[in-house]
């Protein structure tokens, strides 16, 4: 499997203002648990992300992902509102709390 085939389910299920794929695949290499299954990191904006928790997001981006569920090893998961994802780019001293989602 490769990030596109990744980035294809995800749009479809998830139509992201912002995505991004990062396969770390490549630097997990030889890692006896790994068992073959890609390593990826996800970012991802999507408006069926607002006043949802945490884990809902996950489950809406691990649902997404579930016909290459056996292909993938690790997927870490950062999943914003456009809300929060905005609020990023304020500065620092303007900036609410945000809570990173990582699986």
């Amino acid at each position: 499997m490769n990030k596109e085939i990744l980035g294809n389910l995800l749009r479809d299920a998830l139509n992201p203002e912002f995505l991004e794929i990062n396969d770390r695949t490549k630097s997990h290499s030889g890692h006896a648990s790994s068992g073959g299954g890609g390593h990826y990191e996800v970012r991802i904006v999507s408006s069926r992300f607002a006043g949802l928790p945490p884990l809902a997001r996950h489950r809406l981006v691990n649902a997404a992902t579930d016909p290459v569920r056996q292909e993938i090893h690790a997927l870490t998961i950062k999943a914003y509102s456009p809300e929060e994802f905005a609020a990023q780019n304020q500065p620092k001293t303007q900036r609410p709390a945000i809570a990173l989602n990582v699986l």
